[in-house]
């Protein structure tokens, strides 16, 4: 049934429909979409519980980790061994780097040593006043001949001056090589074997034997690279340029060394900045050339314990939780650089404990590296949520949907059976009012003439047999709905009983002017109830009648149809849309083209057909076309016996 025409039934029936149905549904959804929104906050609530736990696992293992390296400051020998890790010592005037050569340069921590300036005084008159490199040559190479290690390195490097000034080119780089051999005493420059490796690295050039000046200031430039000599970052710098520039592919410098060099110079000022006897500590995180080190110190202006780590010493220490969620950790500056780890995005549920509440030198934050797989236990409960909900509203939605479709097909069949109390009504009416009109004719003596007379009684006759035909095929139809009728089966053949049928309707007042065509078969025989099928035969002959319109031919055919008999009557008229051509074998069901043209009609014809030859095992069949007529056909098994 369409949903015009469900909407056609009573309001109050549709607005109670509607309430009983609507009302629960939504308030299903309503209370549905809540506890889905309250499982995803508790579910939300319950991960940054996690995170918030983690966070302080990070806190404390972080802590724990710092107060070991603040402990390494206080003892020499609990420093790690790690080439990105050194500890410093300050003291007035000296700086000591644990693990020695470590670094590239060190912070100035007090003047430099200085000889007095009369010590060169009378070679450097002889040199530069009197012009005469010989004799300062002499002075030099006696001082040279000193004890103490700078007196002796500044005689030779203004020896191998003189020597070179004078055109005395071997002489001055083996002065150079005495002045090696000085190692670290300080000289104008630098220690003095670095000032005099370099040097002679100028001289050889300067002599032309460049390949000896290249490997000269390649092997002085890895080795003031490796650390080993004790100088300030300018004349690191310095140093490493010059010496570069003489080579081919001098490379660079290792970048962990440089970073722990320029960490350890800011220690320097941090000690430089001491004043008093007061003890001071701190530790701090700094960028340096975009890299972060982790700086500690401890002491007092007598001495000061210093510690530099590089980020490759940060990164060993990344705390991890005990906690089975699995979490990022970042660790950022209190400037909001990002020292470790990397930044969460923005969606993403995130643990912060800043700087100023945990004490530590970062801001930490922890987050869930997969917050969805996390909450996949929730999905799926959220998920079972929703199943049951839908179940609910499908048990809903469909137990109205039933309730409302049982509704409008028994108001419909009500409507159908008021129509067919109306039908039947006028049925009967018809056949008894004419049965009045007869009897009352002739009672009253006005039929006076015998031929007359026979004519009454035969058209009272007529009217009497559809009285009983319709009487029958209504206690039929309620015997069948009932499942009381009992078929009578014998071998018959189906075309005599068909041309009997249509030689008994030809004689009805019904068939009046129309043209029956019989192509019949009689060798065809069937287990049929003949009373029951003959009934089926005449409902189909009466129907082609009333539906044929303007056509008066109907034909009547009774043949072998793959192996079953095929009882067919066909006519050219109204004919049956496609839409209702198999509604109209339920009972009390007409067509639109019944009732357009007014046909009268109980509407139980071909339902009562349709149980018919279902009780002998057949079917039947339709094909019809509006305007052009239609076909019915029953269909009969050979030779079956009745049920």
């Amino acid at each position: 049934m369409s949903a015009r025409e469900w909407l056609r039934r009573p309001g109050h029936l549709v607005v109670a429909f509607l309430l009983v149905t609507l009302l629960p549904a939504c308030a299903l959804a309503v209370l549905g979409w809540r506890l889905f929104q309250q499982d995803v906050a508790l579910e939300a609530r319950y991960l940054q519980d996690r995170l918030e736990h983690a966070a302080d696992q990070v806190v404390a293992a972080l802590e724990l980790q710092l107060g070991r390296l603040q402990e390494s400051l206080l003892n020499a020998g609990g420093t790690p061994s790690r080439d990105d890790v050194v500890t410093v010592t300050f003291e007035p005037g000296s700086v000591e780097v644990n693990p020695p050569r470590r670094l590239l340069y060190y912070p100035p921590v007090g003047p430099s040593p200085r000889l007095p300036d009369q010590t060169f005084s009378q070679g450097e008159a002889l040199e530069f006043n009197r012009r005469d490199p010989d004799a300062a040559a002499r002075v030099f190479r006696q001082l040279a001949q000193s004890p103490d290690a700078t007196v002796r390195a500044g005689a030779l490097l203004r020896l191998a001056r003189t020597l070179r000034a004078s055109g005395r080119q071997e002489e001055a780089l083996a002065a150079y090589e005495q002045m090696e051999r000085a190692g670290a005493a300080p000289v104008g420059a630098g220690p003095a074997e670095l000032v005099a490796r370099r040097a002679r690295s100028e001289l050889l050039l300067d002599l032309g034997r460049r390949n000896e000046s290249e490997a000269e200031a390649a092997a002085l430039l890895t080795a003031l690279r490796g650390g080993r000599f004790n100088v300030d970052r300018p004349t690191f710098e310095f140093y490493e340029r010059d010496l570069s520039s003489r080579i081919e592919n001098p490379g660079a410098s290792p970048e962990d060394a440089l970073v722990l060099s320029a960490a350890v110079t800011l220690l320097g000022e941090r000690y430089r900045g001491l004043e008093g006897a007061g003890v001071a500590q701190g530790r701090e995180s700094a960028w340096i050339d975009g890299r972060p080190v982790l700086l500690m110190w401890h002491g007092t202006k007598n001495s000061m314990r210093a510690l530099a780590a590089g980020p490759a010493y940060l990164e060993s220490v990344r705390p991890r939780p005990s906690t089975t969620l699995e979490v990022s950790i970042t660790l950022a500056d209190a400037e909001g650089r990002r020292v470790l780890g990397t930044s969460p995005a923005p969606p993403t549920p995130v643990a912060v404990r800043p700087a100023a509440d945990t004490g530590l030198p970062w801001m930490v934050k922890v987050a869930a590296v997969d917050p969805g797989s996390e909450s996949a236990r929730a999905s799926a409960r959220r998920l079972a949520l929703a199943a049951g909900l839908v179940m609910l509203l499908v048990l809903v939605a469909g137990g109205g949907a039933l309730v409302w479709n049982v509704t409008a097909r028994e108001l419909a069949v009500a409507r159908l059976q008021s129509d067919f109390v109306s039908a039947v009504s006028h049925e009967f009416r018809t056949p008894l009012t004419s049965l009045r009109h007869l009897t009352e004719l002739l009672e009253d003596g006005v039929v006076t003439s015998e031929e007359a007379r026979a004519q009454y009684y035969t058209l009272l006759s007529q009217e009497t047999r559809r009285l009983q035909r319709l009487v029958e095929a209504l206690l039929n139809f309620a015997r069948m709905e009932a499942g009381r009728y009992r078929f009578t089966f014998e071998r018959t053949e189906p075309g005599l009983l068909a041309a009997g049928v249509v030689r008994e309707f030809r004689s009805e007042s019904l068939a009046a002017g129309f043209l029956i065509e019989e192509d019949i078969a009689t060798d065809v025989a069937c287990q049929i109830d003949r009373d029951s099928l003959s009934l089926a035969v005449w409902n189909l002959l009466e129907n082609a009648v009333k539906y044929s319109g303007q056509s008066r031919t109907i034909q009547v055919a009774v043949q072998r149809q793959s192996g079953r008999a095929a009882i067919s009557v066909s006519d050219r008229g109204l004919g049956i849309a496609p839409r209702e051509q198999k509604a109209i074998f339920e009972k009390f069901v007409r067509g639109d083209s019944a009732r357009a043209s007014e046909t009268r009609g109980t509407g139980i014809g071909l339902a009562l057909v349709e149980r018919i030859v279902k009780g002998h095992g057949g079917t039947v069949e339709v094909e019809s076309e509006p305007g052009k007529g239609s076909t019915f056909t029953i269909l009969l098994p050979l030779e079956v016996g009745g049920p």
